[in-house]
């Protein structure tokens, strides 16, 4: 479903800002007019480069959510998994090996809530029917951070596990540990901070075990480095 909405979206537009290379090609391949291509970087590196991502001391408190406290001193997890459209019925299965993964890693975790996806529903009653049968342990459940938050939150996890786009592109100029989980990042570009692991909590919970033991990969400017917003003004205006 995304990706045939990417394509239109590609063919109906009359300029383009790929964010990497290999995008850029994509687009050439599929008859876009060379002049009107140009990379420039992803827009959201941005924000990562202006910022301070510093962790403050109440980040977990002022974004509320529900379940175990979580201390900002210690090393957390962060996991992000949405439903995936084309494996519509699966996502409460999937969801159960990541959180026996999550579980045995044994560390105290920030958990947010999948989108609104076709199969939210699944993985939803997944995250519920643990918490009512097993209480929340070392997890803590959010909504959602804001967008400044969100990128403080992942620069200084031990590990993001998941399937967030944000672990790949976000988390390549971050350097994050990830563990993008399952099929919903399929043939994406990512940097070296991310391994992969199928829908099986053990191999979930050895990957994860790896990147928490690497610690922080070297920054990736892979999708940017911060001046995409420039670039795409200038061309614009130009």
């Amino acid at each position: 479903i995304d990706e045939s909405v990417r394509h239109a979206v590609s063919k109906l537009a009359h300029v383009h800002f790929p964010a990497t290379a290999l995008a850029k090609d994509y687009l050439l391949r599929m008859g876009e007019e060379p002049d009107r291509v140009h990379m420039t970087g992803c827009p959201a590196i941005d924000l990562l480069a202006e910022m301070e991502l510093s962790l403050p001391a109440d980040l977990f408190e002022r974004n509320k959510g529900v379940g175990a406290t979580l201390d900002t001193a210690k090393p957390y997890l962060v996991v992000l998994q949405h439903p995936v459209t084309t494996e519509f019925g699966q996502g409460f299965a999937q969801i159960r090996e990541t959180l026996a993964a999550v579980l045995a890693l044994d560390m105290q975790t920030a958990w947010l809530w999948p989108n609104v996806d076709a199969g939210s529903d699944d993985v939803s009653k997944g995250l519920r029917l643990h918490r009512e049968n097993a209480g929340d342990g070392k997890l803590h459940f959010y909504r959602n951070f804001s967008p400044e938050d969100y990128a403080r939150l992942i620069a200084n996890a031990a590990c993001l596990i998941g399937n967030s786009s944000s672990g790949l592109r976000e988390g390549a100029y971050l350097g994050t540990p990830t563990v993008n989980v399952g099929t919903r990042q399929a043939r994406r570009e990512h940097g070296a901070n991310v391994v992969h692991a199928g829908y099986d909590r053990a191999e979930i919970e050895a990957q994860g075990r790896g990147q928490i033991a690497h610690g922080r990969h070297p920054r990736s400017l892979l999708f940017g480095d911060g001046g995409a917003g420039r670039r795409i003004a200038d061309i614009l205006a130009n």
